[in-house]
């Protein structure tokens, strides 16, 4: 219903039940607001990065291996010794060349000899007056037979001691032979030995300088390759230690970053706890003073309500009033109908009116301050 204006030109005030009704919906929707308020999550945002440190692995340090070289003596080999034997030997260039003169000479002898003999042999037997006889002819073969005997025997004796004397002679050339063999043999073995024993203590030399030049050079080696080692763990440790200390001060600045977000929100979250609790403050402070304005409101509707009763008596006064004076004008007809109906002997009805009052209550109110609260 459109607010009309009072008299005098004073504007309609304002209805305390619309504003009371206004405040307690405002109150309940921002209490509703304030209940659906969830508090900021705080998570932990980011994450510290991880120190790992890198392996330091040092190169394996292997010498060279030193070899010497083998010393082999040369094999002594003595030159065979063969002895020459009696057999295998020649006797003649040890026969005495005058040998067969010698002979030659004792057999001349000899016969000269027998003859002589057998020359003296016949002057007996002709002195004897023999010669000739048996036993000139067996004294002679006796001389004969002595003759030969001595030739042979002396002959053999000659060759023997000839053939003999040959063989002493080859004996002594073969032991001579063998003699000087076996000294050569012994010269041999002994230039052998000591060409041998200069050989390999030159070689023995050559290989202890050679195992010392190797030695040196390994050592060397081993001494650049411990170097190097060295140098490259103390420059993988540094630069661990670099990288470490590196990441160390990200990984703290990353957990401070994470600090100051974490305070960051868990302030932000204060603060809207805080904004939240102003807002139900308020909605409760709206809540009191639309309670206040109902029960002024009520105050109001029941001194409406009593001038309203008052209003309406002297209406229904008024009413009443018309009303019978409506009745006397339209009863009019109807009283001289009851004339005739009591002639007739027929009972008349009277209309009757009914007014009834009501009591506005809290929904009243909450419905009108509603109503007007939409504008209808």
């Amino acid at each position: 219903m459109a607010n009309s204006g009072l008299p005098g030109g004073q504007k309609t005030p304002p209805n305390i039940n619309s504003l009371a009704a206004q405040g307690i919906q405002g109150a309940g929707l921002g209490t509703a607001n304030a209940l659906k308020y969830a508090p900021q999550q705080v998570g932990v945002v980011g994450q510290s990065a991880s120190v790992n440190p890198m392996n330091v692995t040092g190169s394996n340090v292997t010498g060279s291996n030193v070899l010497g070289t083998n010393v082999l003596g040369t094999n002594v080999s003595g030159t065979n010794v063969t002895p020459q034997s009696l057999a295998n030997t020649s006797l003649n260039p040890y026969m005495n060349p005058y040998n067969d003169a010698v002979i030659k000479a004792n057999e001349t002898d000899i016969l000269r000899g027998a003859n002589m003999g057998l020359n003296t042999l016949q002057g007996q037997a002709q002195a004897a007056g023999s010669f000739g006889g048996s036993r000139h002819g067996i004294a002679m073969g006796e001389i004969g037979r002595d003759t030969l005997s001595q030739l042979a025997q002396s002959s053999a004796g000659l060759r023997q001691a000839g053939y003999g004397n040959a063989q002493q002679a080859a004996l002594q050339d073969i032991g001579n032979n063998f003699q000087g063999q076996l000294a050569n043999q012994g010269n041999n073995l002994q230039m052998q030995g000591m060409n041998q024993a200069n050989n390999m203590q030159g070689q023995l030399a050559n290989q202890a300088n050679n195992m010392q030049g190797q030695l040196a050079n390994q050592g060397n080696s081993l001494q650049a390759q411990l170097s190097n080692q060295q140098n490259a763990l103390q420059s993988g440790l540094a630069n661990q230690s670099t990288g470490m200390q590196g990441q160390l001060a990200n990984q703290q600045a990353g957990m401070q970053d994470i600090n100051n977000n974490l305070q960051a929100q868990l302030a932000n979250q204060s603060a809207g706890m805080q904004g939240m609790n102003q807002r139900l403050g308020a909605a409760g402070q709206l809540a009191d003073i639309s309670n206040l304005g109902f029960g002024m409101g009520q105050t109001v509707n029941n001194n409406l309500a009593q001038q309203g009763a008052m209003q309406q008596a002297l209406q229904q006064a008024v009413f009443d009033a018309s009303a019978q004076k409506y009745g006397q004008y339209t009863g009019h007809p109807a009283q001289g109908l009851s004339y005739l109906n009591a002639a007739l002997g027929v009972t008349p009805t009277t209309p009757q009116t009914q007014v009834t009052s009501k009591q506005p209550g809290l929904f009243d109110y909450l419905s009108l301050g509603a109503s007007g609260y939409t504008g209808s």
